[in-house]
């Protein structure tokens, strides 16, 4: 999802590692099909990273998984934090690859360029362009969609006869928001809700990333309103409602693997070609729903990729 850059993330990514990732090593002639088994053997060993809720965290497992099983050097930090935490680590070089979402990276990076981002056909040459400025480039997407929804509980919705997000507009004004800290900047949160539906609410809560303190935040009517994750298990097991996007507010999020250049190699990219390929909406959906269950999105999505023929 796409969150402002913030001072913060600089720092953060000056710490991410304590050296910084080598530049890909030249092959000598004959040195791939010398070593066929081995195809990560020239490269530096590869840093994954990813942001800091359930989905982020399997998806950068499934990554670090199938580059092991290709025959990469690979190094997984997990749960950095949000966007600007990981597009800092990015840009400065302590990381090489992460998983994002089409659409909301390239708001994140390009803001004026947000109608670009609701169709993959004008997203993708749009992101790898903004990208190409920090030394990175977006692969090949996946068929598997996440994007924000806006949920309310039961009670709510039954209260005001909440069907859609333009069936705020009269109640708006009595609720507050709950989001990341920098939804109120963002095109497709509090910004995009103010500028496409004419919201405006009583006030903001900020919380975290579709994480537990905006669920708690939800449930004990700190706030009315919340962001979460299409796909985020909580919307169900927590009988929410999610309010229909009738306006069309939302960009349509394909999941990308993010890399630097310099590790954009043929038997990366093929690697990571075959498991986006892989990985559909029900499947990521379903994969959210067993790590979030089982407390173990390392071990989920090492079953998963065994089971579609990728571990």
């Amino acid at each position: 999802m796409p969150r402002p850059r913030t001072a913060l993330a600089a720092t953060a990514a000056l710490c991410l590692l304590s050296t910084v990732s080598l530049p890909l090593a030249l092959v000598p002639p004959g040195a791939a099909a010398a070593q066929p088994r081995h195809p990560g053997a020239s490269l530096p060993t590869i840093v994954i990273g990813s942001e800091n809720f359930t989905e982020e965290i399997v998806l950068g497992n499934l990554y670090n998984d199938v580059l092991k099983h290709a025959g990469f050097k690979t190094k997984l930090r997990s749960d950095l934090g949000t966007r600007a935490y990981v597009d800092g680590a990015m840009a400065h070089k302590a990381i090489d690859l992460f998983p994002d979402y089409a659409g909301s990276l390239l708001a994140y990076l390009k803001p004026k360029e947000t109608a670009l981002a609701t169709r993959l056909s004008t997203d993708l040459p749009a992101l790898r362009k903004a990208l190409a400025a920090q030394g990175a480039t977006a692969l090949d997407p996946a068929p598997a969609i996440d994007t924000n929804v806006f949920v309310v509980t039961k009670a709510t919705a039954d209260k005001y006869h909440l069907k859609t997000i333009s069936d705020l507009s009269p109640v708006a004004s009595k609720m507050v928001l709950a989001g990341p800290p920098e939804c109120p900047q963002y095109a497709y949160c509090l910004k995009g809700l103010e500028g496409v539906y004419h919201l405006h609410f009583k006030g903001f809560a900020s919380a975290d990333e579709s994480g537990p303190i905006t669920l708690a935040d939800l449930k004990n009517g700190k706030a009315q309103v919340a962001e979460f994750f299409s796909t985020d298990t909580a919307i169900l097991q927590g009988g929410f409602v999610e309010l229909k996007d009738n306006k069309h507010l939302e960009p349509a999020d394909h999941i990308i693997p993010v890399i630097r250049n310099s590790f954009d190699t043929p038997a990366v990219a093929k690697a990571l070609d075959k498991l986006s390929a892989k990985l559909t909406t029900t499947a990521l959906a379903n994969l959210d729903v067993q790590a979030s269950n089982n407390h173990d999105p390392a071990g989920d999505a090492a079953k998963w990729l065994k089971h579609v023929g990728l571990g």
